[in-house]
């Protein structure tokens, strides 16, 4: 059944893609119009491609999107003003990119790094002991944790103060594993630092596996209302409308049950 699912939300995640909804609405006018038939219906589709694109490309659906995503993330707070139990960062990879043989972390990755560097000061500043667990392997040939990590240590972080998740190949093995890492080294206060389009999921499958993190987004993205459509609006667009189908998914296994399955 879950394998089932998985595909059809894989094919709900191809209409959140804006090329991917032109492409089907012209191979749609073509067959009805070779048919000679449904000119009325072919208008609709025509009518209902254009409004999309609008929609998608001037800002307005991704203005929306992104409020419902991250507004409960702008103002999240920092360390407790009481000594936390056993605290943990944890931070999900952002990506890998490879260039000329070369691999860097996303850009994405340094704004969770910076994040979590940030908070983990604060609590080595008033002498409490604090780790990092760094979630993510990524698809290069040096995992996402280990680029992390080198980057950690560049900042003083000893490799005693970290730990390295690197089996994760997507949000829902970040959770997955990291839980099992946490869960062996007792009551913890966990925080979860990842971007704030990508953290209402994160939090939510998190849960599934018995935590509850404190959300610390550490970039958020916008769109901007413009007159004409453009590729930057549509991009962030995409984007946002495949995590919504992500929490869509999320809400749905974990009312099945099939969500938390270790």
């Amino acid at each position: 059944m879950k394998f089932l699912l998985d595909f059809l939300f894989r094919v709900l995640q191809l209409f959140t893609e804006p090329y991917f909804l032109v492409f089907l609405a012209v191979v749609i006018i073509a067959l009805l119009k070779r048919k000679n038939k449904c000119k009325n219906l072919r208008t609709g589709i025509f009518i209902s491609a254009v409004v999309m694109i609008i929609l998608i490309g001037n800002g307005f659906l991704g203005k929306l999107i992104s409020g419902y995503l991250q507004k409960s993330y702008i103002s999240s707070s920092g360390m407790k003003n009481t000594p936390a139990q056993n605290p943990i960062i944890v931070v999900l990879g952002g990506g890998v990119v490879d260039i000329d043989n070369t691999e860097k972390l996303h850009t994405m990755s340094y704004s969770r790094i910076v994040t979590a560097y940030q908070l983990y000061h604060e609590y080595r500043e008033n002498n409490q002991s604090c780790k990092i667990l760094i979630s993510g392997k990524g698809r290069g040939h040096t995992s996402e944790a280990e680029l992390f990590r080198e980057n950690f240590k560049k900042m003083g972080v000893p490799d005693s103060d970290m730990i390295k998740e690197d089996q994760s190949m997507n949000t829902y093995q970040n959770a997955k594993y990291s839980s099992q890492i946490v869960n062996q080294m007792g009551p913890s206060s966990v925080y979860l630092v990842t971007s704030g389009f990508h953290m209402k999921r994160s939090v939510a499958l998190f849960q599934t596996f018995g935590l509850k993190p404190i959300p610390k987004a550490s970039d958020f993205i916008d769109t901007e209302i413009t007159i004409f459509p453009n590729s930057y609006n549509a991009a962030f667009t995409f984007v946002m409308l495949k995590e919504v189908v992500g929490i869509w998914q999320v809400k749905l296994y974990n009312s099945l049950g099939i969500n938390n399955i270790l």
